[in-house]
């Protein structure tokens, strides 16, 4: 069910809820159109960032269940909620409920909402909506059944494996560009996206997203020939920019800054007019793709302390490009 979700770009959960988010609830298959349910699932809660603890088994007794069947799913923001949820006794839904956001609805996500103590959402067929479901959430004391005793570890592993990668997906809500500059040690700037892959190995900036692992912090990087070469997944989130890895990283490789790389010792000191071809293309389809407002489309000094993508990069003239599209031109496959 998870994996389902994740594959879906529209409807997503925010990637500032999925970052807020301490536990989460998961109960698949929930019988509708009776007025009260009851159906059993899982709980597990972050140890850290890329951590979750064991399983925990869980019964949902409640109400506002309308459709034939939906999976419920409810992330635990506050510590107040996740003492609830140890304790056995975690409630939903009532008169201080908080619409779950969703990235088609809400691209902004507000402090309301992360601040809420939990936020309940349903899938029916991989979808998302806010749920307007209302109950309790208490540990499953019924240990009769046999899954409850005997779990297989690569089941358990599986599942963890599948939380891991759902909190790691996002729905880009923007663009940053940046230049790759010079490689530490190496006073050069990367040769190819393995030299990006290696370095940033080094760095500890893997991710688990769709059942494998990825080292590249960017989304894409951009040769000095134009070509485009793909880092990680567009739905998987990025470790470009500190607080914007909801948002698509664009290397341009290079060191475009007068103060560091002055004479191009350093490699290209201003991008190639294929590489900004290539840029304009790529940007133009992933604005397509997921309704990019312009305004999203930032360098990394932006939107940081940094020089990055350096002062030689022509960020306006960039913009203009982007903004001149002819009507009915359709961007290229980057």
């Amino acid at each position: 069910m998870l994996d389902e979700i994740s594959k879906k770009s529209q409807n997503a959960v925010p990637d500032a809820v999925l970052n807020s988010t301490k536990c989460i609830v998961v109960i698949p298959s929930i019988r509708g159109g009776a007025l009260n349910v009851s159906a059993g699932g899982m709980a597990t809660c972050r140890e850290s960032a890329d951590r979750w603890g064991p399983l925990a088994f869980v019964r949902f007794n409640g109400r506002g269940i309308r459709a034939p069947r939906i999976d419920l799913l409810v992330f635990v923001l506050s510590d107040t909620g996740v003492r609830a949820l140890r304790s056995g006794e975690l409630q939903i839904g009532g008169q201080k409920r908080t619409a779950a956001p969703l990235v088609s609805t809400s691209p902004v996500t507000t402090q309301v909402e992360l601040t809420a103590e939990l936020l309940t959402y349903e899938g029916t067929a991989g979808v998302l909506s806010s749920s307007e479901a209302s109950g309790v959430i208490r540990g499953d004391a019924d240990t009769s059944q046999p899954i409850h005793n005997v779990v297989p570890r690569k089941t358990t592993e599986k599942y963890l494996s599948s939380v891991v990668s759902f909190f790691n997906m996002i729905t880009p809500t923007g663009i940053v560009i940046h230049h790759t500059a010079v490689i530490p040690g190496e006073n050069t700037v990367p040769r190819s996206e393995r030299d990006i892959d290696k370095y940033h190995r080094t760095r500890g900036f893997e991710i688990l997203c769709f059942g494998r692992v990825y080292h590249v912090a960017y989304h894409y990087l951009i040769m000095p020939n134009g070509a485009v070469k793909m880092g990680r997944p567009e739905r998987c989130e990025g470790a470009h920019a500190a607080g914007y890895n909801s948002y698509l990283g664009i290397s341009i490789v290079g060191d475009f800054s007068s103060e560091d790389n002055p004479t191009g010792k350093k490699g290209p000191t201003r991008p190639s007019a294929k590489q900004i071809a290539s840029l304009i293309q790529l940007c133009w389809r992933l604005k397509d793709r997921y309704n990019i407002p312009l305004q999203h489309i930032v360098r990394h000094s932006d939107i940081s302390s940094t020089k990055c993508p350096g002062d030689r990069f022509p960020y306006r003239s960039t913009l203009d490009q982007l903004q001149r599209r002819p009507a009915g031109v359709k961007p290229g496959r980057g």
